[in-house]
């Protein structure tokens, strides 16, 4: 847990722009699952889309045996066909020696090879070659980046880029570093729930109060308890657990379904890493349709062969079957926030707001739970995915007018 400390905004000066002559700042949101960008526009707020028209880019880069790394959702799609090829996760990776438990865990749950480097950094192999971790996250960069230019209709040079409140000072570096090679100027780095609450418009108060940002992502939780003073936002206590995200919701499912395979079929997936691969990106679409449906199905076609006849998989799922198997994971995350209340030295009772940042507060039992343990007013952003971006781009905008008033 961090200590108590004023924490504002941002860590570095802005550069000098001439007067009248702002330019565009991109806000950055490098995820452990999904990367978003964003901007203000003619005084709109606009996201960098995909070729699919979306916001939220999942964080991989596929090396092909030819051409350019994927990035994005083509580099996704490969991640089932030739997993060993296709980077996802790197932002664990950032900063991070190769013994540290994010690394180690990205290192037993992916299939791709990891390798210390000089410095005691981590980079990857893929297709027999070393990359630095910075060098894939610029990947990642530099493809919002790209989408961005395509979208505003401009060349983007600077950009305001988020980090978690506990990100070391080598993960900070780390981060940046990532962005210059992207062709990136950070101007500011932001921390994650301080963007999340300008997102929310929490810096349209006027007077004292404090809150919760409780921040559950793909890969990642963090909670962060906030004094604001008028546009002052003021970090009293922060925890978390980067190990701990909605990707193990999705591991959780997908290993009931592969005990559920070795009951029916003994077959068993986890020696089949194209299988493995198949049956979690599919826990995580159907975790994603649980978030709206009270049930649905589990469908893979041709998932394993017995008997010399491929076998398709049809399993009814329910709300009421897997939250049993996330309900643990849940818990950790509000004992983490419970630690992190303790530390602020507050009580929910004190608290005006708690705000729900992250794809992984979309699951209704992690809504119904927070809401339960605090009983304060809950902040359910339209997209709490993009709102970290979007705080990040709001900055951006304000410190680019600022700049050139």
């Amino acid at each position: 847990m961090n200590e108590p400390g004023r924490r504002r905004y941002s860590i570095e000066a802005p550069p000098k722009w001439d007067r009248g002559n702002a330019p565009t700042i991109l806000g950055i949101d490098l995820g452990t699952t999904f990367s978003t960008a964003a901007a203000v526009v003619g005084g709109k707020l606009r996201f960098a889309l995909d070729e699919r028209g979306e916001a939220c880019i999942p964080s991989v880069v596929y090396f092909g045996s030819n051409g350019p790394p994927l990035v994005g959702e083509r580099a996704d799609k490969m991640r089932i066909s030739d997993p060993a090829n296709a980077v996802w996760g790197v932002k664990r990776l950032l900063g991070r020696s190769k013994d540290s438990p994010a690394v180690r865990l990205l290192d037993a749950t992916s299939n791709t090879k990891l390798r210390a480097l000089p410095g005691d950094e981590v980079g990857v192999i893929a297709r027999g070659r070393d990359y630095g971790a910075p060098e894939v996250a610029a990947m990642i960069i530099r493809y919002l980046r790209e989408r961005a230019e395509v979208r505003f209709g401009t060349k983007l040079k600077h950009a305001v880029i988020t980090v978690p409140v506990a990100a070391s000072q080598r993960t900070r570096d780390a981060t940046q570093l990532a962005a210059k090679m992207a062709g990136l100027e950070v101007v500011r780095i932001v921390h994650e729930p301080c963007a999340a609450a300008v997102a929310a418009g929490l810096q349209d108060f006027r007077g004292q109060r404090k809150m919760l940002v409780y921040d559950f992502g793909g890969g990642t939780f963090d909670v962060t308890a906030i004094e604001q003073n008028d546009t002052d936002f003021r970090v009293l206590s922060s925890g978390g657990d980067d190990c701990l995200g909605g990707d193990n919701l999705d591991e959780a499912l997908g290993m009931s379904v592969i005990n559920h395979l070795w009951k029916v079929y003994r077959f068993d997936a986890n020696r089949d890493i194209i299988a493995k691969a198949r049956i979690e990106r599919q826990a995580e679409l159907v975790k994603r349709a649980l978030s709206s449906v009270p049930e649905t199905h589990f469908r893979l076609e041709k998932v394993c062969t017995v008997g010399g006849r491929p076998q398709d998989l049809d399993l009814k799922i329910s709300r009421s079957e897997v939250e049993p198997l996330w309900q643990e994971l849940v818990d950790r995350t509000l004992r983490i926030t419970a630690e992190c209340m303790l530390g602020a030295k507050l009580r929910p009772q004190d608290l005006a707001a708690v705000v729900l940042v992250g794809g992984t507060t979309f699951v209704p039992l992690v809504r119904t739970s927070v809401a339960r343990v605090f009983g304060s007013p809950v902040s359910y952003e339209a997209d709490p995915q993009t709102t970290v971006a979007a705080g990040a781009a709001i900055l951006a905008g304000d410190l680019a007018r600022l700049e050139a008033a």
